[in-house]
């Protein structure tokens, strides 16, 4: 799922001096942790720490170290897990790819080829410390895509949903949210967690910028993004969330991780603003995809044939509750035809047709209306410029990202509880 967390390490790698070394020679690889059969070294670990800390930009300090080690480690332990589930379903990751993510990044820092290694070689860190994030992350999302994606699928109702309750928020404030979430598998976990997460907000306290934080830290796929989600609206979270970033002021983070039955979030309010002030004031730009279904009249038609065909098209409007309705509407009644519209401007409509599609649900139809030799009914498949609202495809693609993560995450879970973990002092 997650992209390795790496943009912050090497926006801060050129320049600085090598570390000194994390453990004494003796104790270089001894194995301090077993994930199914197979070892993490004091090395390992002491480099991962190396790595974490510069990105982080916290001093090397014993105190510094002992506070990252319990995470890192646990980082190392669930990408261990992710690597060995992927062995097991046949999924590997070629060093090409690895390879091709490296330059992705050198290309992205304006670094000039081996300008990482180079960097990295330079802070007394191994390259292949970064070789496996990358790894571990890019079989992860091959495994998410092969065991997980297929299960998911996101409905016309539930986008219609989204849709309707965005409406009913125009006018309301929204939220620009950063978080850092730490997940609880076992509720004897909790408190260790908590303690994890709190040295998190601690270092945010002291200066360390919170998406480095949220990069190095997080267990939601917003790490890659610094922890950002993007603008929310009330509501669109649980209570203990909500209640959290009610008390919060721009440009500042909560007093303390906040508890969910997943896990310890810590969030950031980055912005805060009035949802669609500026879009809904001016109705006219809205753009529209409908649907139109086209009732034929007898040429020359009475009023009472008129008025049929307006009973029958008012009957039809009453079954429709999204725009797969109105095409199957048509399929079942004679002579009946459709077409669709899209990317209309509304101001661009007649003034009786906008005028309804501005109050229109999506989904919903509108009309009847009298047009040449038919009977006209349109049903309403998107609104983009509805109040800033988004596109139907962007809510799709959130809604499934939303669905996609909560099922990784319960993916990731069942493999901690099954996967046989012994941490040595």
């Amino acid at each position: 799922m997650r992209l390795p967390r790496l943009l912050s390490i090497l926006a801060v790698l050129a320049g600085l001096c090598a570390l000194p070394a994390a453990a004494s020679a003796q104790d270089t690889y001894r194995i301090i942790a077993n994930v199914n059969s197979q070892g993490i070294t004091q090395h390992e670990l002491g480099q991962r720490i190396k790595l974490t800390m510069l990105s982080s930009r916290m001093a090397d300090t014993p105190v510094n170290r002992a506070q990252v080690q319990r995470q890192v480690l646990r980082q190392m332990i669930d990408e261990r897990i992710q690597l060995d589930e992927a062995q097991r379903s046949q999924i590997k990751v070629s060093q090409a790819e690895i390879n091709e993510r490296i330059q992705q990044l050198e290309q992205a820092n304006r670094m000039p080829p081996g300008g990482i290694e180079q960097a990295l070689r330079g802070s007394g860190i191994e390259l292949q410390v970064l070789k496996s994030q990358i790894e571990a992350s890019l079989a992860w999302g091959k495994l998410v895509r092969r065991k997980v994606r297929g299960q998911i699928d996101v409905t016309d109702s539930e986008i219609d949903d989204v849709l309707n309750q965005l409406r009913r928020n125009v006018g309301k404030s929204e939220n620009r949210i950063a978080e850092i979430f730490l997940a609880v598998d076992r509720p004897e976990q909790a408190d260790e967690v908590l303690r994890n997460a709190q040295r998190i907000l601690e270092q945010i306290r002291v200066g360390t910028p919170f998406a480095v934080m949220a990069q190095q830290f997080s267990q939601s796929a917003s790490a890659t993004n610094g922890g950002d989600l993007g603008w929310v609206l009330p509501g669109q979270f649980e209570p203990a969330l909500e209640a959290a970033i009610a008390r919060l002021q721009p440009g500042r983070v909560v007093d303390q991780p906040v508890r969910t039955a997943s896990g310890w979030h810590i969030l950031a309010l980055i912005d805060r603003r009035t949802f669609g002030a500026a879009a809904s004031a001016n109705p006219a730009e809205i753009r529209v995809d409908l649907v139109q279904l086209l009732l034929p009249l007898p040429p020359n038609a009475s009023q009472d044939e008129i008025t049929r065909g307006t009973t029958e098209a008012q009957r039809i409007m009453a079954q429709v509750t999204k725009c797969a309705d109105l095409r199957a509407a048509a399929a079942r009644t004679r002579g009946a035809t459709t077409s669709d519209r899209e990317k209309l401007r509304v101001g661009d409509l007649p003034a009786n047709v906008a005028q309804q599609i501005t109050a229109t649900p999506v989904g919903r139809a509108l009309g009847p209306f009298a047009v040449q030799g038919a009977i006209q009914i349109l049903a309403v498949c998107s609104k983009e410029g509805d109040g800033g609202l988004p596109s139907r495809d962007a809510i799709q693609q959130q809604i499934l990202s939303g669905k996609l993560e909560g099922a990784a995450r319960r993916y990731m879970r069942d493999l901690r509880r099954a996967a046989i973990i012994d941490v040595r002092g």
